[in-house]
């Protein structure tokens, strides 16, 4: 038993001591202060920001998500909730929605890409008419990131990989309180008063505008 207990310390040690290292080692780009920002820092400053025992909090597909689960550390269960390899853009915006209702006492946040809002964002009027106060963190990078390996031959031709949009301006013509963020330095006042709305019931909208981030931390 003894020696039971004795290897369990020593892979738990093991575990943080390549933790602490992996942390280290992306450290630079979670508290990046280029501009345009990194998306790395939106999702380091969300997690230091809020309460994070009292806030759920999902991503949309594609890059946001590869950004977001493996630096987003959660203290509760089902305070993420993750949706893995699944490909349709725009859907964590009606499954953020739907945990409000199910917890309307805690702070609910999505985190969606410029083309995933882009697909399903005209819901926000319904988050707005039915008063459901869910925080949106929309990355507005300008582009469907990474696709072009995906699709070479219509991104060098049509430039399809590519978008644009005021995603701020559409959320306010739908009747939520949005925010459009360029700085670094403005991502956690931008967040604190994003949270004092949805605390009133209504819905926020903050676009960040950031680069197209091509490093990932995973297997591929």
């Amino acid at each position: 038993m003894g020696g039971g207990n004795v290897s369990a310390e020593a892979r738990g040690a093991e575990v943080r001591s390549k933790r602490e290292a992996w942390l280290a080692e992306w450290m630079p780009k979670l508290t990046s202060d280029e501009v345009p920002i990194n998306p790395y820092r939106v999702v380091w400053d969300l997690m230091q920001t809020v309460d994070r025992r009292n806030t759920i909090v999902t991503h949309d597909s594609g890059n946001p998500r590869d950004q977001l689960a493996p630096f987003y550390e959660t203290l509760v269960p089902r305070g993420y909730l993750g949706w893995g390899k699944s490909t349709q853009l725009g859907y964590s915006l009606g499954l953020i929605m739907g945990a409000k209702l199910a917890c309307p006492e805690k702070l609910c946040v999505n985190v969606m890409g410029d083309a995933a809002v882009g697909m399903a964002g005209m819901d926000l009027e319904t988050a707005a008419r039915a008063k459901i106060g869910i925080l949106t963190i929309v990355l507005n990078n300008s582009a469907l990131g990474n696709y072009e390996k995906l699709m070479p031959v219509a991104t060098e031709r049509y430039g399809l990989k590519y978008l644009s949009g005021n995603y701020a301006q559409v959320a306010a013509g739908l009747g939520v309180d949005s925010e459009q963020v360029r700085e670094p330095a403005e991502i956690v006042p931008a967040l604190e008063r994003a949270r004092e709305i949805v605390a009133t019931g209504r819905p926020a909208l903050l676009e960040m505008i950031t680069r197209e981030e091509p490093d990932f931390s995973r297997e591929e």
